[in-house]
């Protein structure tokens, strides 16, 4: 793939082929300007190809049906999005519904798994920066999704970060894909 740079036109993605297995687990490691959140940001759907191809679930990013297998899955990419006035437990009850999910079953795990069970009515503007990066992960597990996608800065509380994925690992049981 082909991306602009302040200093010019730049290959961040090169003749890249990769199969993910079920059930694998992926990082991605490299300087700035590897390309590792670039290759994220695609199959996420945040950015385009400028030539080649890819296929999520078998289906080519340009098929009709590609959000719908993009419903599939979880992801943090770079800062995650959460709504700062509202507790965590209210933040995953929006995703919920987002998402459709008939019920609010299963909230109270999730916010165990990641750490975040005893924030009561702290709203997320009052998280750490390890907080709301926990807080993200548990949006993006809030689907039950088979493939989770984890990028970002990995900064401030990284050790209570770390320690939410070692969490996640063990419980998840479709694909992670994440950039150091």
């Amino acid at each position: 793939m082909t991306v602009s740079n302040k200093g010019g036109i730049f290959k961040a993605l090169d003749h890249l082929t990769m199969h993910v297995e079920k059930g694998a687990i992926y990082g991605f490691v490299g300087r700035n300007g590897a390309g590792k959140t670039t290759l994220i940001r695609l199959i996420c759907g945040l950015q385009s190809p400028t030539s080649g191809e890819y296929f999520i679930y078998g289906k080519k990013y340009t098929s009709g049906d590609i959000l719908q297998m993009r419903r599939r899955m979880g992801a943090v990419v770079e800062n995650p999005s959460i709504y700062l006035d509202m507790t965590a437990e209210e933040n995953i009850r929006e995703q919920y519904a987002i998402l459709g999910r008939p019920s609010y079953e299963g909230i109270t795990e999730l916010l165990k798994l990641v750490g975040l069970s005893g924030t009561g009515r702290k709203k997320a503007k009052n998280f750490s920066l390890g907080m709301r990066q926990r807080m993200g992960i548990a949006i993006a597990l809030a689907g039950d999704p088979d493939f989770l996608v984890l990028s970002g800065d990995h900064t401030g509380e990284y050790r209570q970060t770390k320690t939410a994925y070692r969490r996640i690992v063990p419980v998840f049981s479709g694909n992670v894909c994440s950039s150091i």
